[in-house]
């Protein structure tokens, strides 16, 4: 072997270790989002709500600018909520996606091993998991035209 091919070898399979670590860090944070984008939708919505009975009250005992201020804060949380709901139904969406994936490789693995039923099993669970991440798609695709 000389010496380019060695290299590139070398830097092929570096290449492709780092390839993984940065997709399993980016399953890692999708899975993140998913499961917290909910929470930071909740207390957003308190934010809200609580930051415009403030900015009300502000208003009627003649402190304006402040009002105007904690009306500026309820809109901003008022938008982090829609956000982070978009992002949460996103991410599970994506997640959907990944297993869709990830069962049909397994299919594969199965037939090439011969266990077909295996194969058959594993099928099955990607068209279940590629459906159910085009129904969320769907869903985030009206909440995004809804925020327009």
């Amino acid at each position: 072997m000389g010496f380019f091919s060695s290299l590139g070898k070398k830097i092929g399979h570096a290449a492709t270790s780092i390839g993984k670590k940065v997709g399993n860090a980016v399953q890692k944070g999708v899975k993140v989002v998913a499961e917290h984008a909910g929470q930071v939708a909740s207390v957003a919505d308190k934010v809200s709500g609580v930051a415009g009975t403030l900015a009300a009250g502000a208003a009627m005992v003649g402190l304006e600018p402040v009002a105007a201020g904690l009306a500026g804060v309820s809109a901003a949380a008022k938008g982090v909520s829609k956000v982070a709901g978009i992002a949460g139904s996103a991410a599970q969406g994506a997640m959907a996606a990944s297993r869709a994936v990830t069962s049909g490789k397994d299919a594969i693995d199965n037939l090439r091993a011969g266990n077909v039923m295996g194969a058959i099993q594993s099928g099955k669970s990607a068209v279940g998991s590629a459906k159910e991440a085009r129904s969320i798609g769907q869903g985030v695709r009206k909440q995004i035209e809804r925020k327009k």
